[in-house]
């Protein structure tokens, strides 16, 4: 299998199919490659649900869902994927921030032909900050605001949810919302976001 780096430092980001919802449990047990079953949950893993019905009080899209493009070409779609990323990433809690890097650039599929535009933001927050707890957060704010959830992983080293902003694989952006336990006084969350396949 090819895989286009995110950066030199090799961080990879999730795989993007025509049939992403199929994938997603493939995307997330190569995300926790350490979740073993049996392993307790982390403490602060809650229930992923919407907290309110989405679009019921305004015909108008959440900021949070992206639009896809009326032309759809590489420099659009780069765009709104870049755009929501950023509206994602804010969901994260600042008063804890440390750090925060991000990658963007167009990947090959490792699934199929042709190739997707891709978002990796790593955010470093203070110990204190319970990682898994800011995934569960901000993946129920994205289920508020019309997202899919598709599926939740967790291990004593990883905790991951799947999201799609829509049930069209070919016009939907993957979302994969997860935090880094594996390190004892560490708060790392990251946000990798696909897009649809890229004309």
């Amino acid at each position: 299998m090819r895989r286009r780096r995110w950066s030199e430092r090799g961080a990879s980001g999730a795989s993007r199919s025509r049939i992403a919802v199929p994938l997603i449990g493939v995307a997330l047990s190569v995300l926790l490659t350490g979740c073993v079953a049996g392993e307790p949950a982390p403490s602060a893993s809650a229930p992923i649900a919407p907290t309110s019905s989405p679009g019921t009080d305004s015909s108008e899209p959440s900021p949070l869902l992206p639009v896809y493009p009326e032309e759809y070409t590489t420099p659009n779609v780069q765009a709104e994927t870049e755009r929501i990323a950023v509206r994602i990433t804010g969901l994260v809690a600042v008063a804890g921030l440390l750090g925060q890097d991000s990658y963007s650039q167009e990947l090959e599929n490792t699934e199929s032909e042709g190739s997707y535009w891709g978002m990796l933001n790593t955010i470093t927050l203070e110990p204190e900050v319970d990682a898994a707890l800011q995934a569960a957060s901000v993946a129920a704010d994205l289920a508020d605001a019309g997202w899919l959830l598709n599926d939740r992983a967790q291990s004593s080293a990883d905790y991951a949810v799947a999201l799609s902003s829509d049930d069209d694989p070919a016009r939907s952006w993957f979302l994969v919302i997860g935090a880094d336990l594996s390190v004892p006084g560490e708060s790392v969350v990251t946000v990798r976001l696909s897009s649809p396949p890229l004309p």
